[in-house]
């Protein structure tokens, strides 16, 4: 009997609905870097859409008329989102964004082309146009924020190929590396 009545009072302790605060434990988030260039997905939900696992491919196609060398800019497709987003942690945050195209293009012979061959426009604005120079460090943007919150920056890059040297036909791929640094 007598565990009988612990049994009761102890799932009566348990099951009764008294008065209850709610305790709510809220963390600040661990501080991050996020950087998206390309379509894709940011955590299983699409900022620009279109499955993770695939690397945009810009093509440049001559229009009639323009031919190779002769210094006619010949703009790409398609326009490329891209997106650097951060949070520190503190309540002032500066993020520096520096591009890495050291590599070059290189096509199926084994025939390189210079990444600075290439520019970029934006459409808004928020990231600046510029040329590839070739470098592991080159400067593309710093920005900062005040606030306990999170940031970034989001734009859409166009892509020219200047068209001021002949280099060899064939289909040339490279890889940019772009890298935010939290200062």
């Amino acid at each position: 009997m007598g565990w009988r009545l612990f049994l009761f009072l102890f799932l009566c302790g348990v099951c009764a609905a008294p008065a209850v605060a709610l305790r709510v434990r809220v963390s600040a988030p661990v501080p991050f870097v996020y950087v998206q260039v390309g379509h894709g997905l940011i955590s299983g939900y699409g900022m620009f859409g279109g499955p993770a696992s695939l690397i945009d491919e810009v093509v440049f196609n001559f229009p009639a008329g323009v031919q190779p060398g002769d210094g006619t800019a010949v703009v790409g497709t398609p326009v490329i989102p891209i997106a650097f987003l951060g949070y520190s942690g503190s309540n002032r945050s500066n993020y520096r964004v520096t591009i890495d195209s050291s590599g070059g293009l290189i096509n199926g012979n084994g025939e390189r082309m210079p990444f600075s061959e290439f520019s970029w426009t934006t459409e808004d604005g928020n990231i600046p146009g510029g040329q590839f120079d070739n470098s592991a460090t080159q400067f593309l943007q710093q920005y900062a924020f005040r606030g306990r919150r999170g940031a970034g920056v989001v734009d859409y890059l166009s892509f020219a190929y200047r068209n001021t040297q002949i280099y060899p036909s064939g289909d040339y791929s490279g890889r940019v590396v772009f890298t935010v640094t939290n200062l």
